[in-house]
């Protein structure tokens, strides 16, 4: 007796509206069988899968059903409930079914994989089922691309802080979640790390679950300033209303590539994520020793405090143990001075600004030899369309010009790397007047915050030769 297998698959709630629901193809094929006069027959459902993969629970037991020789016809509503993949259809086809013995038949279409030309109907069927997948994966790119252009959101799964109002079309503000989302955004700036902040997020919501990587895709979600993601381009202003405000966010961004180069969160001491060595360039972690009854604190270099047996032969470095207690009282006494008088301050800011005009003048004039390159290039194309140069020649002059302009495309990267950050003068600036006037009434978190966002870096030297790097 034949040993059928009747497949179904659906994958959304659009598909069920234009007649492929699973009960549709169910009855379908049930009175194909029965037009055959087939009754010994097994249903294998994929309910809410994807065409575009083999990657599906039905699937995977009808293929393992077939090497093991449980099944001797495989029949669908249609070729497309096998797969809208044209190499995914031709390797069951001839991978699965036809290797193993197994016959093919479409209870909607006329072709039969027992004749040459049953087989080359399924392969002009497949480049259709593809074609049409690829249509619909356009007409949705397109339509998505022209939602976002009008500020309306694209669909997906709703951003933590909102909540889809369908009358109205548009998202809109959770107050509650919202909260939890600027609290995110600042503490994050005050130092907190992003396991500390999922570990705060999931004690104060039952409505989502993160981990750090949660955290990093809500801090890093552009939606949340009122504007929409495009692409590679620039994102566009929403139409819904804004959680956190931009310059918030670009801090956020601005202290994710602080952290990106070496900036650690911050500990249970004061100075933690902002000393490093001023030999190796390691990071300064904070060391405990016990003498008798007493337990000494330092400040020292990671790659100095190692173990013998964990240096696998490498020097370790010589910066030294600073004590914590003298190097964060120094360091106060440094902030606490500039404070005051800030004249250094501002004459750090100057330097700056003027490096920050030099790159933006040398980068202007490698922009403009780029755009003097491609009009070159196109002439010489235009020129070997029109048959005045040949072809040998214009190879030489092109590989020239596209060896110049990788050039000139390395330069340019170089200098935005080492570009200083747009210096923040008012924000500095209010931070040493707090400091001025209220460092005393500060608490711990509170002194930690500031000094963090006002001090780039402290780089130690042995002989007590500090240098404080402000975040300018």
């Amino acid at each position: 007796m034949t040993k059928i297998a009747l497949y179904i698959r659906v994958s959304t709630e659009e598909q069920a509206m234009q007649g492929f629901s699973i009960d549709h193809q169910r009855d379908r094929l049930i009175a194909y069988c029965a037009s055959q006069g087939w009754e010994d027959y097994r249903f294998y459902i994929d309910d809410g899968y994807t065409g575009t993969k083999l990657d599906r629970p039905a699937m995977t037991r009808l293929i393992k059903h077939t090497l093991e020789g449980k099944i001797d016809l495989v029949v669908v509503y249609k070729l497309d409930r096998l797969s809208r993949r044209q190499k995914d259809v031709l390797h069951l086809l001839e991978d699965v079914f036809e290797k193993n013995n197994v016959a093919f038949k479409s209870s909607t279409e006329p072709f039969d994989t027992a004749t040459p030309l049953g087989k080359a109907t399924i392969g002009i069927l497949a480049v259709f089922a593809q074609l049409e997948r690829d249509m619909i994966i356009e007409r949705t790119t397109s339509g998505r691309r022209m939602r976002i252009r009008q500020g309306r959101w694209s669909g997906g799964r709703v951003a933590f802080g909102y909540r889809w109002d369908k009358q109205n079309q548009t998202l809109v503000i959770v107050p509650e979640k919202a909260e939890l989302i600027r609290k995110i955004n600042q503490m994050y700036l005050q130092g907190k790390s992003r396991l500390e902040l999922a570990d705060w997020l999931n004690a104060r919501s039952t409505d989502i679950k993160v981990d750090h990587n949660g955290i990093k895709s809500i801090l890093d979600r552009v939606i949340y300033t009122g504007r929409l993601p495009n692409g590679p381009s620039e994102p566009v202003e929403g139409q819904h209303e804004a959680i956190i405000p931009l310059d918030l966010y670009t801090m956020v961004q601005n202290e994710t590539a602080r952290r990106r180069n070496g900036l650690t969160s911050t500990g249970a001491y004061l100075l933690s994520g902002l000393c490093r060595c001023g030999l190796c360039g390691s990071s300064v972690i904070r060391v405990r020793t016990k003498r008798q009854t007493h337990t000494y604190e330092y400040y020292a270099c990671k790659n100095q405090h190692v173990r013998k047996r964990d240096r696998k032969g490498q020097e370790h470095c010589q910066l030294g143990y600073f004590p914590q207690e003298k190097l964060e009282a120094w360091i106060i006494a440094k902030v606490r001075s500039t404070a005051i008088d800030m004249e250094d301050l501002r004459t750090e800011i100057e330097l700056s600004t003027e490096e920050q005009r030099q790159s933006c003048v040398v980068l202007s004039a490698i922009e403009e030899k780029l755009t003097q390159i491609d009009h070159r290039l196109n002439r010489w194309y235009d020129a070997f369309e029109e048959g005045f140069i040949q072809p040998s020649h214009l190879k030489e002059r092109i590989d020239a010009l596209e060896a110049e302009k990788r050039a000139l495309w390395l330069q340019r990267d170089t200098l935005e790397e080492a570009a200083p950050e747009p210096a923040r003068k008012e924000d500095l600036f209010n931070l040493m007047r707090l400091i001025d006037q209220s460092w005393d009434d500060l608490d711990f978190d509170a002194r930690q915050a500031v000094l963090r966002a006002a001090i780039k870096t402290i780089l130690l030297r042995p002989n007590q030769d500090l240098e404080i790097n402000w975040n300018v």
